[in-house]
C-alpha cells in the first residue's frame, strides 16, 4: 500500500513543488445527484417526490475554479464503464452536500456510483496514483460510511444545525495533519475562535463512532469535532490516514458562492467575512493541490473539451436554495451546449 506520508503532504498542501511532473492543468470531477422536490403534505409536514432531474450546485463548480482547476460533471447514473473510464481522465473528485439517500441498498444507484468511485481511489493510490477525494456535508457521510462498510455508524436525523456557523473544535491530529498544519496561524485562530464553518445537516457522525468501528478508525483520523444547539457532538473534519481523501460536515465553498437565508439566521447564516473568504480558498487550494499530483489526462483536447462543465450553463435553483445549479433532466439534456437552459 502506498504510503501517503507527512512530507508528499505537507509539500503539496502548502503549494511548493517536489516532482517536475506536477499537474497545473487539474480536472475536478463532481458527482451529481437527484434533484429532490420539496412539497407540503396535506398535514403541511415536508415531504419529497421524486424527480428524474439530476443537478451540482455551482458553487462546488466556482470552488474548484477559484484554486486553478476545471469541473467535469460526473452523472451518478452513468454506467460503471462510463464512470471508470472518466475517473482515469480527472485529477480528483468532490462528493458534495445536499440531500440525497446515501443508505446502501438494491437501486440506489448514488451510492453505487459513490462506492466505485471511491474504490478507485483508494485502488490507484495503493499503486503509487495518488487520488484525492474531498467529501462536504452529505459526502463527508459518504465517505464515513464506506470506509465503515456500515451505514450504522451515521445518527440520523440526531442534529440541529440548520444554517450554523460555528468554530472549529480542532483535535491534537490536526497539528500534524495535512489539512490543517499549512493554514497561517492567523487562519487558525479565526476557525477555532470565530463562527465561519456553515453547517447545515440533520444527520452526522458522533465522535465515538471513529474509536468504536474498527474501520473507520484505521482510515481516518479525526480532526476536529463540534456540537449542535443542543450540546450533541459530531465530527466535523476528517483526513484518511494513507491517502489524499478528507471530508468536513461543514461548508467551505458556502463562503464564497452561496448567498441564500438559511434556518433561522437567515442571511446571516453563511459567513462571508475576510476569514470566511480566506478559509473557503484555503480549503479549496489544499484540494487542488492534492489534485495536481495526479497525472490522469483525457486522450484528446476533443475529448477534454466536450467532457467540461463549461458545456452546460448553470440556472436559477428551483428550490431557492443554491443561489445556481447545473440541471440535467435526461441523457440528451447532458449534451446541450452552452445556452440551452433547462428548467
Amino acid at each position: 500500500m502506498a504510503f501517503y506520508g507527512f512530507t508528499l503532504a505537507a509539500a503539496f498542501y502548502m503549494g511548493t513543488c517536489i516532482d517536475e511532473d506536477v499537474n497545473d492543468r487539474p480536472i475536478i470531477g463532481v458527482l451529481t445527484q437527484p434533484l429532490n422536490v420539496e412539497l407540503l403534505t396535506e398535514d403541511d409536514g415536508v415531504g419529497y417526490r421524486h424527480d428524474d432531474r439530476t443537478f451540482i450546485a455551482a458553487s462546488y463548480v466556482k470552488f474548484a475554479e477559484s484554486a486553478g482547476a476545471r469541473v467535469v460533471p460526473l452523472h451518478f447514473d452513468a454506467s460503471d464503464v462510463e464512470l471508470t473510464d472518466l475517473f482515469r481522465q480527472i485529477n480528483g473528485i468532490i462528493f458534495p452536500g445536499g440531500g440525497t439517500d446515501i443508505k446502501k441498498r438494491p437501486g440506489n444507484r448514488f451510492r453505487e456510483a459513490a462506492e466505485l468511485l471511491y474504490n478507485l481511489a483508494v485502488n490507484a493510490t495503493d499503486k503509487g496514483d495518488p487520488f484525492p477525494i474531498h467529501g462536504t456535508c452529505l459526502g463527508f457521510q459518504l465517505l464515513s460510511v464506506i470506509a465503515a462498510k456500515q451505514d450504522g455508524v451515521i445518527c440520523g436525523r440526531c442534529y440541529d444545525t440548520e444554517g450554523s456557523p460555528l468554530p472549529l473544535e480542532l483535535t491534537d491530529a490536526a497539528a500534524h495533519s495535512a489539512f490543517f498544519s499549512a493554514a497561517p496561524k492567523h487562519l487558525i485562530s479565526a476557525i477555532t475562535t470565530q463562527n465561519i464553518t456553515e453547517n447545515s445537516h440533520v444527520s452526522g457522525v458522533e465522535p465515538k463512532q471513529y474509536e468504536e468501528n474498527e474501520r473507520l478508525k484505521q482510515f481516518f483520523k479525526v480532526l476536529s469535532t463540534n456540537s449542535d444547539s443542543r450540546g450533541r457532538p459530531f465530527v466535523s473534519t476528517i483526513e484518511a490516514q494513507h491517502y489524499p481523501i478528507s471530508g468536513t460536515q461543514w461548508h467551505p465553498e458556502k463562503n464564497n458562492f452561496e448567498w441564500g437565508r438559511i434556518g433561522k439566521l437567515g442571511d446571516k447564516a453563511i459567513p462571508h467575512s475576510a476569514d470566511a473568504v480566506l478559509l473557503s480558498q484555503y480549503v479549496a487550494n489544499n484540494f487542488v493541490n492534492r489534485a495536481r499530483q495526479n497525472s490522469h489526462r483525457f486522450a484528446s483536447a476533443a475529448a477534454e473539451q466536450k467532457a467540461l462543465i463549461y458545456n452546460h450553463a448553470p440556472v436559477p435553483d428551483p428550490q431557492g436554495y443554491y443561489s445556481q445549479i447545473y440541471l440535467w433532466g435526461n441523457a440528451e439534456q447532458k449534451l446541450q451546449p452552452v445556452g440551452t437552459v433547462v428548467v
